[in-house]
């Protein structure tokens, strides 16, 4: 089987069963997801950290945000823009009444003059669909972060639900960019 028609099955099927869980799920499983990177090295060692903005069930990063701001770290969220192809490019933003229904109804920062290199961050925290336990990701397809990510030498952190990381190896391409850890709601996977 094509690596092409695997990845669409698995994102599928995981992409079913997040759209299922009840909000109260959604709330509760990311909260304690995000205190156990919270209370990580990763976070502890960071002093910019590159966030998502949540949707479709996705594990929420407000917590994570609001204890960022309030330690004095400092927090960017990608903005995706259209010139010269369409990439992502990252904002840092001081409160989350910054961001703004923009590209596929996500929240994003107001594009501005001043941009956050991927270099600059100290952490990056990813979404996605799907994972499995050596750091490989499976996205929406649209290849945004591995674009933007590649060659970026700090951590790489996903956060997700234990159902989405798989036992199985996802099928990666050269230019995937792999992840350094998972948090789920019941453990931290170092990928290695």
């Amino acid at each position: 089987m094509k690596n092409s028609v695997l990845k669409e099955r698995v994102r599928s099927a995981i992409l079913e069963r997040r759209r299922e869980m009840a909000f109260e799920d959604v709330y509760r499983k990311s909260s304690l997801i995000q205190k156990r990177l919270i209370g990580s090295p990763f976070y502890a060692e960071a002093g910019a950290i590159l966030l998502y903005s949540s949707f479709l069930n996705e594990v929420l990063t407000d917590e994570l945000f609001e204890t960022a701001i309030r330690e004095g770290k400092e927090a960017a969220y990608p903005r995706v823009l259209s010139g010269g192809g369409r990439h992502l490019a990252f904002f840092k933003v001081k409160s989350l009444k910054e961001l703004a229904p923009g590209s596929y109804d996500i929240p994003e920062p107001a594009e501005r003059e001043e941009r956050a290199q991927a270099g600059s961050f100290d952490l990056v925290v990813v979404p996605g669909v799907a994972f499995d336990e050596k750091g490989g990701r499976l996205g929406y397809g649209k290849g945004y972060y591995d674009r933007a990510l590649s060659g970026v030498e700090c951590p790489i952190v996903a956060l997700a639900y234990d159902f989405q990381v798989l036992k199985e190896d996802i099928p990666v391409e050269p230019h995937d960019v792999r992840v350094s850890a998972i948090v789920t709601e019941k453990r931290l996977i170092a990928t290695g």
